[in-house]
């Protein structure tokens, strides 16, 4: 049974693709586009650090030692893929490279509005617990039970929204 690869992978909240599929996607040689990779380092550095990876060898497969492949954002994916060669099946891998680089853009995208509203009710429910404990006794109680409880939900809602800001 074939195992799916997915053409773009998300790691550390990145979008990126792999020189190995987009090797397979161009139907070129994985040496080749690896060649292609090292030749324009400083050009696609350019656009961001080049990820260079080593994996193991499948058994049986020529030469015995490791692979380096790299992993490339969607600009350096689009400017490695650029320098290829064009037929009808590179053409179409060049749209659906492209096609879910956006979509998980925009994934990515959604995910961190959600939070940023998720943390946007917590920060208004908790000055609300604020306003009531100023009412009375038992609201105040009320209050020192909740207020662990919001801070812990907003610690945890900025926690997740912090690796996802730009650092540029």
């Amino acid at each position: 049974m074939n195992k799916f690869t997915p053409l773009v992978e998300i790691i550390d909240g990145e979008p990126l693709a792999s020189t190995l599929v987009i090797a397979k996607g161009m139907k070129a040689q994985h040496a080749s586009t690896i060649k292609l990779v090292r030749r324009y380092q400083a050009r696609l550095e350019r656009f961001g650090l080049v990820r260079f990876e080593i994996q193991p060898r499948s058994p049986g497969k020529h030469g015995g030692g490791d692979a380096e492949y790299a992993y490339l954002n969607e600009r350096q994916s689009a400017f490695v893929i650029s320098l290829m060669r064009n037929s009808n099946s590179v053409v179409d891998f060049k749209e659906n490279l492209i096609y879910e680089f956006f979509r998980m853009r925009d994934a990515l995208s959604q995910r961190t509005h959600n939070l940023w509203q998720q943390l946007q009710a917590a920060i208004a429910e908790e000055v609300e617990s604020k306003v009531k404990a100023t009412f009375g006794s038992r609201l105040m109680l009320d209050r020192k039970r909740e207020k662990p409880l919001l801070e812990g939900r907003i610690m945890k809602l900025e926690n997740e929204i912090q690796p996802t800001l730009p650092l540029h």
